[in-house]
């Protein structure tokens, strides 16, 4: 047989061989895992050195896609990989079909399981388009890629990616505008260190707080990795006030940017995947811990075994260590199970993708901690419905650093304060007009603040009369508990049931968005009363939330 002819029939028998098994057969013949997740370079089958953009969000409703398809024909050296889902395959060859001579530099991926960091790591740049549902989560994905992003211009995009510096912008619709923002961030990317000599080490030295050190008595307790609000951290200070045989050791692994609270040790998020990181941290937490508090389902070994705990157990069981899980809210709560229990759920806000993502991960974690049978606790008792065989371990506030002698309701406008961390979360957009026409008839002041720094958000909160947090949750929040620390009167949305269950009635005025304006002027109403629930709520709080509950909630555990 001649060359030619035999070139066609090798490339022939090589396109029948499935892209994976190409992929794993190359890595053992390198001597490397061949079955672990392919990145998208290696799923495009190009070379490191060939440019690669990468865009993993949705596909069909992206409006700014065609264009970036289209403006590849300006930018000849560049590669375009399409992360899309099985339902959305017709709408990506679509897409590649009118692109011209480009079509060959544009790859469709499947969509994996998980979009993960490791997984998007190996392009160059990211892209962001302009789909009114595409989720900002997925920029914190890029991000903690280490990918510098190229996005669609618009406001809650650009002040969600402000702080980082890391994304160019282009007009949506406009090639000359995308291919001059791929090629600024081209050339932003090559005066950054490589992939090899990051900007910040994988594993720092942390900020200890004022708890009890590692090796410091005989119980030798790990917390980690996630530290949401600083939640880990309070609990440490709560477990050396209340107990002097535990010593403790807080890993937080974060993206850089987001070392905000006290840990002993920060692994940023990206380094988690480095070998070496995953070596050392399995040496320390195998080797040395006796006990270890697993928040948020996050694995503690790196992410060697995966993107959550599930894997590292059977390492954990095999090295003695005690281990007890720790969940504190989208991470259990169920999005489907919180519909059907509450007419005016979060969730009718959420963006579908997201709560498909949410309705997965929750799935999961039940599972793992129902196959486990390890001790589990929940921050706050609506999850309680979700896991009814958890223990509440309540939320850790500093009640002193927020208290105030500033008297409530004297002012005969009271001001009224909402600030949400999420809108939909909160109720936001369903509760504001309410708030706004009570404002507009100057029977409240309203003041909406959202990302402020902690020490004006507690200074707005002393000057408050009335806090409004979340309205379509079923619990109350850390922002509740800081609320009536302060003695101010509190309105949130609560679930009689599950308090109940815990023997609490937190001294809350309940409100839905539909019952929100009866709600407020019923305390207007009466103020004294409205006064009196505020003082309890300084009370309830110290009693629940200072830290000594939720270190007896762990004695069994820590025994």
């Amino acid at each position: 047989m001649s060359p030619a002819p035999l070139r066609r029939t090798v490339s022939a028998v090589r396109r029948r061989i499935p892209r994976r098994w190409r992929i794993a057969l190359r890595r053992a013949a390198a001597g490397t895992r061949p079955f672990q997740t392919p990145s998208v370079r290696e799923l495009c089958e190009l070379p490191a050195g060939t440019p690669l953009l990468v865009h993993a969000g949705g596909i069909a409703g992206d409006r700014a896609l065609a264009g970036v398809v289209a403006a590849l024909a300006r930018l000849p050296e560049c590669h375009l990989a399409l992360v899309r889902g099985e339902a959305e395959r017709s709408a990506a060859q679509e897409l590649i079909r009118g692109a011209g001579k480009a079509r060959r530099r544009i790859h469709e991926v499947p969509r994996p399981h998980t979009v993960t960091p490791a997984f998007l790591a190996s392009a160059d740049l990211a892209v962001f388009g302009f789909a009114p549902d595409a989720g900002l989560a997925l920029l914190d994905t890029y991000l903690a890629a280490g990918l510098r992003i190229v996005a669609a211009d618009s406001r809650v995009v650009r002040e969600h990616l402000a702080r980082h510096r890391a994304a160019e912008f282009f007009a949506p619709g406009s090639l000359p505008s995308f291919a001059k923002a791929v090629e600024r961030a081209r050339q932003r990317d090559e005066q950054t260190p490589a992939p090899d000599e990051p900007r910040v080490a994988p594993v720092e030295a942390g900020t200890p707080g004022p708890w009890r050190p590692l090796g410091v008595g005989p119980v030798r307790l790990g917390l980690g990795t996630a530290n949401y609000a600083g939640q880990l951290s309070a609990l440490a200070v709560a477990l050396t006030a209340a107990r002097a045989d535990v010593g403790i050791e807080l890993v937080m692994a974060k993206p850089p940017e987001t070392y905000r609270y006290p840990a002993d040790r920060y692994l940023n998020y990206p380094g988690e995947h480095r070998l070496d990181v995953q070596t050392e941290q399995a040496r320390r937490v195998l080797g040395w811990y006796t006990h270890l508090i697993v928040d948020a389902f996050r694995p503690v070994l790196g992410r060697a075994n995966g993107d959550d705990i599930a894997a590292d157990l059977p390492a954990l069981r095999r090295a003695r260590i005690k281990v007890a899980l720790l969940a504190h809210g989208s991470e259990i709560r169920h999005p489907g199970a919180h519909l059907e229990r509450h007419a005016e759920s979060a969730f009718r806000d959420a963006p579908e993708e997201l709560r498909e993502r949410l309705t997965t991960v929750a799935e999961r974690n039940r599972r793992t901690a129902e196959e486990s049978g390890l001790p589990f606790f929940v921050t706050t008792p609506d999850l309680l419905d979700d896991v009814p065989l958890a223990t509440w371990a309540p939320l850790i506030v500093d009640v002193d650093g927020w208290a105030c002698d500033r008297p409530v309701l004297e002012r005969a406008r009271p001001v009224v304060l909402h600030a949400p961390s999420k809108r939909w979360t909160k109720g936001t957009d369903r509760l504001l007009p309410a708030l706004e026409a009570l404002d507009d008839r100057r029977i409240i002041d309203l003041r909406l603040v959202e990302g402020l720094p902690y020490d004006e958000m507690r200074r707005l909160v002393q000057d408050c009369d009335i806090v409004v947090d979340q309205l379509v949750m079923g619990s109350y929040g850390t922002f509740s508990c800081e609320g009536m620390a302060a003695g101010k009167v509190v309105v949130a949305y609560l679930s009689e049931g599950p308090h109940r269950a815990v023997g609490v009635s937190p001294p809350i005025a309940n409100a839905t968005p539909t019952t929100l304006v009866k709600t407020i002027e019923s305390l207007l109403d009466d103020r004294p009363a409205a006064v009196a629930l505020a003082a309890e709520g300084t009370r309830y709080v110290r009693e629940h939330h200072d830290g000594r509950r939720t270190a007896a909630a762990f004695d069994a555990f820590l025994r």
